[in-house]
């Protein structure tokens, strides 16, 4: 018996390449107008492109079985979700119950501001910024599984791809729509360098049709709250303020410190699917030449203070302005990331540590 998918959201010559795609595969499909009126067919499945409206979508709905699924997919990976979708394949999951334990987390779990801001702060006072694995020249995973086993169980930390892939899965189970960027560093840069690769994951949350930018995986300089992406005003938050300004086809983050604004990052605007981030955190985690490769950071932003370790040198600024900076040995590092970050030392560390002590 022939599959049938109902197709809507996708502009015209999308729409005809996914067709004769499905259709190698035998499966046939309808696209829906607005105006479709509900002939009687039979679909095993629904697709809707991301940027399909909300009254598109509940006519879709009305068509459809009650038992039928309605799943959002981008074009690039609108047939191989199609297909996992028919074949029974389960989504890829995360066990909110643990992951809000992990950080803290007991609000409401609607997919509201309130709840996002907060869900934001909890999560990088809980899960460190960290760069332990690549030092020690770990493979860096990214695969929802592994992800869940480190930063959950484990109760270890990552960087930007591990912490804010584990946050996307988490907001789109409380039911966000959200989209994954690229965006190239520019924090520290010389003026006039030229342009790095793009190499740091952040997130695009939409509420209402407004865009917010979210991101819990920047380390020590890094937002606690939402920013909005429609606004190039400063937007104050417990460690100063921000800015998202208009550059180029993208924006620029900027952070307020020392009465002068001082870029973080540049942001593509187009979103970037899972396996977009794989060549990125391949070349962060094992170029010779990346920061990640060479020195130890770490990082834990909490309503108080900022807690960062920079090779052997913890610095603690609280949100008043007061800054402490202490040199640390191995014993000390090794107990900084024990109580300070809340990290789960383990002992093959400890070479590490006092290498990084020594120098």
């Amino acid at each position: 018996m022939t599959q049938r998918i109902l197709l809507l959201g996708y502009a015209p010559q999308t729409l005809e390449a996914l067709r004769d795609e499905l259709a190698e595969l035998g499966i046939a499909t309808s696209a829906m107008a607005s105006t479709s009126p509900c002939d009687g067919t039979e679909f095993e499945l629904g697709l809707y492109a991301p940027d399909t409206s909300p009254a598109e979508r509940h006519r879709a709905r009305e068509r459809l079985d009650a038992r039928t699924a309605l799943i959002e997919a981008p074009a690039p990976l609108a047939v191989s979700r199609a297909v996992s979708a028919l074949d029974g394949a389960p989504a890829p999951s995360i066990d909110l119950d643990a992951y809000c334990t992990r950080i803290g987390y007991r609000g409401p779990r609607e997919a509201s501001f309130r709840t996002l801001a907060a869900l934001q702060e909890h999560h990088p006072a809980a899960i460190a910024f960290e760069n332990l694995d690549v030092l020690l020249g770990k493979t860096i995973d990214l695969t929802p599984e592994h992800l869940d086993a480190k930063l959950i169980d484990g109760r270890r930390g990552g960087y930007c791809f591990e912490h804010n892939k584990l946050f996307k899965r988490a907001l789109e189970a409380l039911g966000f729509k959200v989209d994954g960027l690229i965006a190239r560093v520019l924090w520290q840069a010389p003026a006039g360098s030229a342009p790095g690769l793009p190499t740091h994951m952040a997130l695009r949350v939409w509420l209402d049709g407004t865009p917010w930018l979210v991101d819990v995986g920047f380390g020590g300089n890094m937002p606690t709250t939402p920013l909005d992406m429609t606004s190039s005003a400063p937007q104050p938050t417990p460690h100063g303020l921000y800015r998202v300004m208009p550059f180029g086809d993208g924006w620029r983050l900027q952070v307020r410190i020392d009465d002068r604004w001082h870029a973080l990052y540049e942001l593509s605007p187009t979103p970037q699917l899972d396996i977009d981030y794989e060549l990125p955190n391949w070349y962060t985690a094992t170029y010779p030449e990346s920061h990640f490769r060479h020195h130890l950071t770490v990082a834990l932003s909490t309503p108080e203070a900022r807690y960062s370790l920079a090779d052997c040198r913890l610095t603690v600024r609280t949100i008043e302005g007061q800054q402490t900076r202490t040199l640390l040995d191995a014993d000390g590092l090794e107990r900084a990331l024990r109580e300070a970050f809340g990290l789960a030392v383990s002992p093959d560390w400890r070479p590490l540590l006092e290498r990084l002590a020594e120098t």
